[in-house]
């Protein structure tokens, strides 16, 4: 964040604590802007996942699926057939705000990052063990404690973390917090005993991927930059005082009409008024759980054959 883009807003104690653990989805939010981290993570409002939350989420699972066939089995048939078979629930999820266009988006989207990772490599030899799909990361660092799901990690003479990202490869300087995300995981499994050799972003829709060693300095900076993260948070919950961050991040922002950093007439986040504004709009109230669904926001759309 630019620092002199920053304002700080006050916000109405509503009696709500962080959330327990940090994830490297919390890292980046609180990055972007903290008060709008803390209308998510702290108030609880959510906005529903738009279609490049869906399409990433449709194709997370239709690849970890995938990779628990054995290996000889991994075709392009069966990969397709996956990704069809997993959407047919997805209109009666959906049809309320799906358009027609937002499901061809969606299908093409989808078929377009599953034929960037055929084009990435050839599952049939990839050796994978199942504990290592979406194998969950839990660690402390500094009484800070991290918690997170890999999308991968294979042993074949390096262990290799691998995230898939469905959008295109952004510029060099934007790669800093995906790489420094899956760092962080590295670190984590080191600090329970794994040493992790190469972390990778795999970009499918542009056949790109992104390899880098582990070293000490990196992890270190991943591990720090969690733990004074957390500080922060936990400072701007104690002064009940959050920084705005009222430039790009807005335009995607489903809270900018609750904002008082860009919405003069905007009431003080957390009182009654707030509360009232913030449930006429395009996000819901959500509660923390200790039992979370692990199929939450899995909507899937049936697709028609690609040519794969």
């Amino acid at each position: 964040m630019s620092e002199e883009k920053l304002v700080a807003v006050q916000v109405a104690d509503i009696g709500n604590q962080l959330p327990k653990h940090v994830s490297p989805s919390q890292l980046s939010s609180f990055d972007r802007c903290s008060l709008a981290y803390w209308f998510s993570s702290v108030a609880g409002w959510r906005e529903p996942a738009g279609l490049p939350q869906i399409i990433g989420t449709l194709v997370h699972d239709v690849l970890e699926n995938f990779l628990k066939i054995k290996a000889e089995n991994r075709t392009k048939e069966v990969a397709w057939n996956l990704l069809r078979d997993t959407g047919e629930v997805v209109i009666d999820h959906n049809k309320s705000w799906l358009k027609e266009e937002d499901l061809v988006t969606l299908k093409d989207k989808s078929a377009e990052s599953l034929k960037g990772y055929f084009d990435l490599e050839d599952p049939t030899q990839l050796n994978i063990d199942l504990e290592d799909l979406e194998r969950p990361v839990t660690a402390i660092f500094e009484s800070v404690k991290l918690y997170g799901r890999l999308d991968r990690m294979t042993r074949d003479g390096v262990v290799r973390i691998t995230d898939y990202k469905t959008s295109k490869r952004p510029a060099p300087q934007y790669l800093t917090d995906s790489l420094r995300q899956v760092m962080l995981y590295a670190a984590g499994l080191k600090e329970n005993g794994l040493d992790v050799g190469e972390v990778e972003l795999i970009y499918l829709p542009g056949r790109d991927r992104v390899r880098r060693p582990t070293y000490k300095s990196a992890l270190d900076r991943a591990v720090q930059h969690l733990v004074t993260t957390r500080r922060k948070m936990d400072s701007s919950l104690e002064k009940q005082t959050w920084m705005a961050n009222p430039g790009n991040p807005c335009k995607s922002c489903a809270f900018i009409k609750a904002c008082p950093a860009k919405t003069s007439k905007a009431p003080m986040p957390g009182t009654s008024e707030s509360e009232s504004l913030l449930a006429t709009l395009n996000v819901e109230k959500r509660v923390r759980s200790k039992a979370s669904n692990p199929n939450a926001g899995m909507e899937m759309l049936p697709f028609g054959e690609p040519e794969l």
